[in-house]
């Protein structure tokens, strides 16, 4: 290797040197690409919200079935509010009319009013414990 002129001589690096600093640049810049991509999200197709109307929602929930998950989508409830109905109604055993969601802590009759007509409750659906069963389970049509 030639020598370096004066100032220049502080990038002179053995074999050993360079390798490590290209092994060290390739790995930042791998790093980098990588949390950009995630960043980006840029395998994910493109979504945007085409309606935010409640009423457009076409389906209506089971609010003795349906998963916190699926509450969400309810006009004001999030995540939290959604988890303490799914709570509320493991302790209470289900509701039975769509005005006991007061009775979870953070809605109130106006909340109610909002989505009472996406929700229902499944009248049909009877619980059964059988000796020894510690959880209840719903019946087959055959059991009816």
């Amino acid at each position: 290797m030639s020598e370096l002129p004066g100032p220049l001589k502080i990038f002179e690096f053995s074999r050993k040197e360079s390798l490590a600093v290209f092994f060290l640049i390739t790995t930042l810049l791998i790093g980098t690409g990588i949390k950009y991509a995630t960043d980006q999200h840029w395998w994910l197709p493109e979504t945007e919200v085409v309606d935010t109307d409640p009423e457009s929602i076409k389906l209506k929930i089971d609010l003795n079935r349906a998963e916190w998950y699926e509450l969400i989508i309810l006009p004001g409830i999030g995540e939290k509010k959604a988890r303490a109905i799914v709570e509320y109604r493991k302790r209470a055993g289900g509701f039975k009319t769509i005005e006991q969601l007061c009775g979870v802590n953070g809605i109130g009759e106006k909340t109610v009013k909002r989505f009472e007509d996406l929700v229902f409750i499944n009248e049909e659906m009877k619980v059964l414990t059988l000796p020894g069963q510690k959880t209840p389970r719903t019946r087959s049509r055959k059991e009816r």
